[in-house]
């Protein structure tokens, strides 16, 4: 558990984003391909039969999301309230409708790649049937389980919260084009799973939405369309209109990917482990062969103070009211980090993966604020009651960071990896610190100070990876 009372856990569901993506690079035969030939000894060759005969199970291979998801959702069941707590520290305005229309976007793309001539897995006529089943599926499921559990949602508007038929909707469609078109391209089904992604962690920005409901929804969504296309395929007697067999890539010749991370991080300069803040992190690389390549990646970082709780003084005397016991509340610390460079990759054996890059890019922090808490006793009527009283602002500027990592990856199929990672991040901060303006007016802004220290700052987690050629 961080010291800011969110559980690692929590912050698992951005690891979530990349096995519903998970569905591995393949190319369509009109007929079933002859069996592999003995591949070379090259070590960049990542060999189908180094899959193991659990993931070759069609439905284990299909339940690996939906479980994960649920898993996650009654996980997370008991700490809404601690993530919904992060959102208010960074975002507490946020407000965007964009929701409301990309769960739609998938289903958009199929129609639009048929109406541009791109033969998917079938016609127009069977695509409909699939789509209209999964529509039935999962609002069958979303419903019935909205109006028994009546869970009340976050903004307090109504009782139908659990789970989320916005993330439901999008994750249902999304799979419907990876069904479709995600063996033409593995592209098609990156793009539908990060504008589901991008609906869901907007239901839970906008306020909406508990981070439970979300990843529940996205089962739902996903299992209603494996479902809808059991039963249609079964009805047909086949795979699809136009599938007849799909042969593996037996092979990564550049190791491009995209990918999603999750960490623990601290500074190594003042370790302390009552004071681990969480890293997410979207990575991305070209590589122009099989060794080389350039990577960029967008990191947030939540890190926590370790000086929460400390008593300052034993009172806090104002006109009015008089602050017994006051103690110090730092709000926590937000990064951006947005860096590039270069990447080595070597493959060692057939299933393992070995990166490892040196970037550097810019920071990006956040503002925040020092306040007193504690109860405040009105002096005229002796009533307490709890206050915070903001006592200092401050505000980080942009600065110059320097990095490297090594990651560490296992195929679980010849285009999705799971790693681990360690990163490193070497920055240095200066802030902008003033009396706060909530609480002293324009007082006293003849009052300024600046204030610089170095951050080094190391990470380790977990990271899933599609790889793109």
């Amino acid at each position: 558990m961080t010291k800011s009372g969110v559980p690692i856990h929590i912050f698992l569901i951005i690891l979530l984003v990349m096995p519903l993506c998970a569905i591995q690079g393949v190319k369509a035969y009109e007929v079933i391909p002859p069996a592999y030939s003995m591949l070379g000894e090259d070590t960049t060759c990542v060999k189908p039969s180094g899959q193991s005969y659990l993931l070759r199970n069609e439905w284990v291979s299909r339940g690996i999301a939906p479980a994960t998801l649920l898993t996650a959702g009654f996980l997370t069941w008991g700490e809404r309230k601690d993530v919904r707590a992060v959102r208010n520290r960074y975002v507490p305005n946020f407000s965007n409708r964009m929701d409301d229309y990309l769960q739609y976007l998938p289903v958009l793309g199929v129609a639009g790649l048929n109406m541009a001539g791109q033969q998917g897995r079938n016609g127009w006529k069977r695509q409909t049937f699939n789509w209209g089943g999964s529509m039935l599926i999962m609002g069958t499921l979303v419903n019935s389980v909205k109006y028994t559990s009546k869970v009340m949602r976050p903004d307090g508007t109504s009782r139908n919260s659990f789970p989320s038929g916005h993330t439901a909707t999008a994750f249902m469609n999304a799979t419907f084009l990876h069904k479709e078109y995600g063996h033409i391209n593995p592209l098609y089904s990156v793009a539908g799973y990060a504008s589901s992604s991008y609906v869901g962690a907007s239901r839970s920005l906008n306020n909406r939405h508990w981070i439970s409901d979300i990843l529940v929804g996205a089962a739902i969504g996903i299992i209603s369309t494996e479902l809808s296309y059991a039963i249609v395929d079964h009805f047909y007697d086949n795979k699809g209109d136009y599938f007849s067999g799909f042969m593996l890539e037996d092979e990564i010749n550049k190791p491009s990917y995209l990918s999603a991370r999750i960490g623990y991080s601290f500074d190594v300069t003042d370790a302390d482990p009552e004071v681990l803040g969480v890293e997410s992190t979207l990575e991305g690389a070209y590589y122009f062969n099989r060794r080389w390549g350039i990577s960029a990646e967008a990191t947030f970082g939540h890190y926590p103070p370790g000086q929460d709780g400390r008593n300052v003084v034993d009172d806090f005397e104002l006109p009015d009211v008089i602050i017994r016991n006051p103690r110090q509340d730092f709000q926590s610390m937000g990064m951006l980090y947005f860096m590039t460079g270069p990447q080595y990759a070597k493959f060692m054996g057939s299933i393992f993966l070995l990166q490892a890059k040196l970037t550097t890019g810019m920071t990006i922090g956040t503002t925040g604020e020092m306040s007193l808490v504690g109860i405040a006793e009105d002096k005229a009527t002796g009533i307490k009651s709890d206050i915070t009283l903001p006592f200092v602002e401050y505000k980080a500027r942009p600065g110059i960071a320097f990095g490297s990592g090594v990651t560490f990856t296992a195929m679980m199929t010849p285009r999705i990896g799971l790693s681990w990672f360690i990163d490193y991040k070497y920055t240095k901060l200066t802030f902008d610190i003033k009396p706060s303006g909530k609480t002293f007016g324009d007082q006293l802004d003849y009052i300024r100070e600046r204030t610089s220290f170095s951050l080094n700052n190391m990470s380790s987690g977990l990271r899933f990876t599609a790889f793109l050629n």
